[in-house]
């Protein structure tokens, strides 16, 4: 989460300061420090609604095996390449808003709670994949270019939302690269339930 802040920080600190700098609009330098503030309420306010809507979608879309949850060999690959495993701790896990986090297995032997975690993992997918494409919406808080023209939406709503859209994105890649080894997970689980049945059936016989 830390990281998460400091490059936001970092980030809409340097727009603000470009834009005041080069000075695109000949307007006062306060004026960009308020439309990069704005954007980036804005970019959380879309990101929020995406999530909102994305988590109200039907359960029974959510299945792990579809081919969108699925990660191809090559996927698995660039995963590993990008080196996930060592960075995905670092990236902000916000499922306490379903009372549900998925930073870290609690219960790995209960197929219930694994069944659980993919249903919320494949919402995230969902949510992640989609809300970059969403982002792009924030250039409309421009409000200058329905009354004439504006430089704005280019030199702060751009940057606000490419940022925005890379950071959203990072958790998708953390979410696709672990469904596989939930999916393994639930399976060993299965099975070994399955024989303790049937040992059990063969104990009361």
């Amino acid at each position: 989460m830390l990281l998460y802040l400091l490059v936001i920080f970092i980030s809409t600190a340097i727009i603000a300061v470009v834009n005041i700098l080069t000075n695109p609009m000949n307007e006062p330098w306060y004026y960009y420090l308020l439309m990069t503030l704005a954007m980036v309420a804005a970019a959380f306010v879309v990101d929020a609604i995406v999530a909102i809507i994305g988590r109200r979608l039907p359960k029974k879309w959510m299945d792990p095996n579809k081919k969108i949850f699925t990660a191809s060999k090559k996927e698995m690959k660039f995963y590993e390449k990008i080196k996930v495993q060592k960075w995905k701790d670092k990236v902000p896990e916000l499922g306490g808003f379903t009372d549900f986090h998925k930073n870290k297995l609690v219960d790995p032997w209960n197929n219930a709670y694994v069944s659980r975690y993919l249903l919320e993992a494949c919402y995230g997918v969902v949510i992640h994949l989609f809300s970059p494409f969403f982002s792009f919406l924030i250039l409309l808080a421009d409000y200058k270019i329905y009354s004439g023209w504006s430089w704005t939406w280019l030199t702060i709503g751009l940057p606000v939302a490419i940022i925005n859209a890379i950071l959203i994105v990072l958790p998708t890649f953390i979410l696709k690269y672990n469904i596989p080894k939930l999916k393994m997970l639930y399976e060993i689980n299965r099975k070994n339930e399955e024989r303790k049945a049937k040992q059990q059936a063969e104990e009361n016989k």
